[in-house]
């Protein structure tokens, strides 16, 4: 039995290298398309009703477009597929999400700050990266608008004057379905960076309280990501094909998907909670918001 929303990272590697990134390392090799598309079956199968793509940065893969297409086609039943969400830094050509954005329920896109300098110091390795994730948005608001959109914002040492500015980047037509800001998981290069970027809960909730003021001026619903409430809420299937969920604070690696269940008992079985687990997918991809704009 597995959980209801899935994050699936089919790939570590990254055109950008970010000091607080939480995903796989850039070195694990990509999952294979046919491993792909067998956990794409057997998530359907289950009946998951959501997936994330994430990364890594998924827009690298060459079967992007046919794996978002094999999870959101209809079930041979006539059921509702998987929601999927695709988690990116915005980089990828406009022909390629063009390919991939009719199969999205909804679209996870980053800002880190409204100073330059600031985001420029958290988003390493390409730029102008805010100016090409800026006009990915507009995209997506102009003609797709039936996909929702999540800003996703990092808080560290480096932009806590710049992040509660975000939206103020944004024109009121291309405004986000939620703005969900995160405080900095200490995981994978997190954890080799926390030193000089990770800031304290007290810190850190002074942050959100100048991103709610914010949100509020322009109606964005704003959600919030704070570590103690990581455990239980997430269900990862890495590059190798390992499953990760976070226990106490840390990740932990369960042993490889196709064997869950083989054995007696569910490997994740209390390491993931489905009320946890749907509610913070819910809640950062939510429908309410559609069309109302």
């Amino acid at each position: 039995m597995l959980p209801p929303y899935v994050d699936l990272r089919p790939i570590g590697r990254c055109n950008l290298s970010c000091p607080f990134c939480f995903g796989p390392r850039h070195e694990m090799p990509t999952m294979r398309r046919a491993e792909a598309f067998r956990i794409a079956a057997t998530l359907r199968q289950e009946g998951v009703q959501g997936v994330v793509i994430s990364g890594g940065e998924p827009t690298l893969l060459p079967y992007l477009g046919d794996l978002v297409q094999e999870l959101s086609s209809p079930l041979p039943d006539g059921g509702a597929p998987p929601r999927v969400v695709l988690s990116t830094n915005g980089l990828a050509p406009l022909k390629v999400m063009q390919r991939v954005l009719p199969g999205l329920w909804s679209i996870a896109l980053p800002l880190e700050s409204a100073d330059e300098k600031e985001h420029r110091e958290l988003r390493k390795g390409v730029a102008p990266h805010r100016e090409k994730v800026l006009d990915l948005l507009q995209e997506v608001r102009k003609n797709h608008e039936r996909v929702g959109v999540k800003l996703g914002t990092v808080v560290t040492r480096r932009n806590v004057a710049g992040a509660p500015r975000v939206l103020d980047l944004i024109e009121d037509s291309c405004l986000p379905d939620v703005w969900k800001v995160y405080q900095m998981s200490e995981t994978n290069y997190g954890a080799d960076n926390a030193g000089w970027l990770s800031v304290g809960d007290a810190e850190f909730e002074e942050v959100v309280a100048r991103c709610q003021e914010a949100a509020d001026e322009r109606d964005v619903p704003l959600r919030v990501y704070r570590n103690a409430d990581r455990a239980g809420t997430y269900f990862f299937i890495d590059p190798d094909c390992e499953v990760v969920v976070v226990d106490a604070g840390e990740e932990r690696r369960l042993g490889n998907f196709f064997d869950l269940g083989r054995d007696d008992g569910v490997p994740h079985a209390g390491l993931v909670q489905p009320f946890s687990n749907a509610a913070n997918f819910v809640g950062t991809y939510p429908e309410a918001r559609r069309g109302q704009r």
